[in-house]
């Protein structure tokens, strides 16, 4: 396809649940994803400072969680996609009980990402097909994001004036709804 603007080939995933094995590169994506995402949204030196030891230890304790059951037992349902063509992971996806006071909902999507390469090929939707099919829930998304709430519209979200800020970085943001 010539445009930029237009979706790239769809693709198949293997969709899988995280294991330990998974936190050093998950540690690394996790990072690179959210500077590609935030990188107008966020301030830079947040960014910058983004660890990926750091966010390999979440993963380590993610990916122990699934292993051990105790995901499941809290409601949490963390998936990686795998790109079947290279092999590559191409992104997470995490659905679990709400943590917000005055959720709208029980349920919320806390995460969605993919790295920039695997945009529009299919990947983000069967993230969100594994972890959440089609219940209800709610998420928040940082406003300055079209893409992604571009994307969350297409699965049926939509805003419902509910407005944050990300803790860490300040960055506005909007929550979704689907009933």
């Amino acid at each position: 396809m010539s445009s930029g603007n237009q979706e790239k080939d769809f693709r198949l995933y293997d969709v899988r649940a995280p294991r330990l094995d998974d936190a050093p590169e998950m540690g690394r994506l996790h990072v690179q994803v959210w500077r590609e995402a935030y990188a107008d949204s966020m301030p830079a030196d947040y960014l910058a400072a983004l660890n990926p030891a750091d966010r390999e230890a979440i993963w380590t304790k993610i990916a122990a969680e699934e292993a051990e059951g105790t995901a499941e037992q809290l409601g949490k349902v963390t998936r990686l996609a795998t790109d079947r063509e290279t092999g590559r992971l191409a992104g997470f996806a995490t659905v679990a009980p709400a943590r917000d006071d005055d959720a709208p909902l029980p349920i919320e999507l806390w995460a969605l990402n993919v790295l920039r390469e695997f945009h529009g090929t299919g990947a983000a939707g069967q993230l969100l097909a594994a972890t959440l099919g089609d219940r209800s829930a709610y998420l928040w998304v940082v406003e300055d994001n079209g893409r992604a709430q571009s994307f969350y519209r297409k699965y049926g979200f939509e805003t419902d004036g509910g407005r944050s800020s990300h803790d860490a970085s300040g960055a506005a943001e909007v929550r979704m709804v689907r009933a």
